[in-house]
């Protein structure tokens, strides 16, 4: 067995604050897809956006619940941010109503905010 497979999880001393915005997004995520109409063009592509971001916070769960190594939940981590960046790039250049950027925002805020508690 490696050592990265069987190393402390980055979150050490950050457990809770990173179980606390892991839920919060996928509370807003799950918010957003039951709610969001998919009769325009945009919000079907914003919920593309959303539906990956959704199976990348899954990853990362399992990732940590299985203890796997630093760099695996690093990685799932990074996936979810290049999905919620995605996501908040296409509303704020489209047409999307201000709830929907506002939603979005809050969803790419808390990933940065996840990625800053791994990084930590």
């Amino acid at each position: 067995m490696d050592s990265s497979e069987t190393a402390p999880p980055p979150d050490a001393g950050r457990g809770p604050e990173i179980a606390r915005l892991i839920t919060d997004l996928d509370a807003v995520l799950q918010a957003m897809l039951k709610a969001m109409p998919m009769s325009k063009p945009w919000q079907r592509q914003v919920l593309t956006h959303l539906a990956e971001v959704d199976k990348h916070v899954q990853v990362l769960r399992m990732t940590i619940a299985m203890h796997r190594g630093r760099e695996e939940m690093l990685e799932a981590v990074a996936r979810v941010q290049t999905n919620l960046r995605a996501a908040n790039l296409y509303v704020l250049g489209g047409r999307a109503d201000i709830d929907t950027k506002t939603a979005v925002y809050i969803a790419f805020e808390l990933g940065r905010k996840l990625g800053a508690a791994f990084a930590a």
